[in-house]
C-alpha cells in the first residue's frame, strides 16, 4: 500500500505543480520538485521532508542562486559557470548553517542560472510548487487523518 501512496502521492503532486508552475516562465523548476516528490512519498520520515528542510532549503539555495546570477552580471568578472558553482556550493553551506538540507532544492541555483530567472521565482514557480507538492504530501501522508495529529510531518519547524 506504501508504494501505491508513493506512486499516487507523487503523481498527483507533479501533475499539480505542472498545472500551475506550466504556466510560468520556468518549467525547469519541476526537476528539483520531483526530486523533492521522492523524499516527500517515499521516506516522508527523514529530515529532509520536514516542512523546515523542503521549504528552508528551496528558498535559501533559490535565493543563493538569484544573488550569485544578479552579482554575475553586475560585477561581470568570471564566467556564469563559475559564479553558478559558487552559488551551488554556498546555497549547500546555507542550508547546513539553517538545519534545512534539502538535497533537491541544490539544483535551484542551476536552474536560476539556466533561466536567467529575475526575483519574481521565488513566488512563481518557487512557493507555488512547493505549497503544492506539499498539501498533497500531507493530504497522502496522512491518509485521511487530521494534519496535525496524522504522521506527517512529524514537526512542522
Amino acid at each position: 500500500m506504501r508504494f501505491v501512496l508513493a506512486w499516487v502521492g507523487t503523481a498527483v503532486a507533479l501533475a499539480g505543480a505542472a498545472l500551475l508552475v506550466g504556466y510560468t516562465v520556468h518549467p525547469w523548476l519541476l526537476a528539483s520538485l520531483g526530486g523533492s516528490c521522492v523524499i516527500l512519498f517515499g521516506m516522508p520520515e527523514s529530515d529532509m521532508a520536514q516542512p523546515r528542510s523542503i521549504f528552508g532549503g528551496h528558498v535559501i539555495a533559490s535565493v543563493v542562486g538569484l544573488g550569485f546570477l544578479h552579482c554575475s552580471r553586475g560585477y561581470g568578472f568570471g564566467s556564469a559557470d563559475a559564479w553558478m558553482v559558487g552559488a551551488v556550493a554556498t546555497a549547500l553551506v546555507a542550508m547546513m548553517l539553517t538545519r534545512t538540507i534539502h538535497s533537491p532544492a541544490g539544483a535551484n541555483p542551476i536552474v536560476v542560472f539556466a533561466e536567467k530567472a529575475d526575483w519574481s521565482f521565488l513566488f512563481s514557480p518557487l512557493v507555488i510548487g512547493l505549497l503544492t507538492i506539499f498539501v498533497v504530501a500531507v493530504i497522502v501522508n496522512n491518509r485521511g487523518r487530521v494534519p496535525w495529529r496524522g504522521d506527517y510531518p512529524r514537526r512542522w519547524l
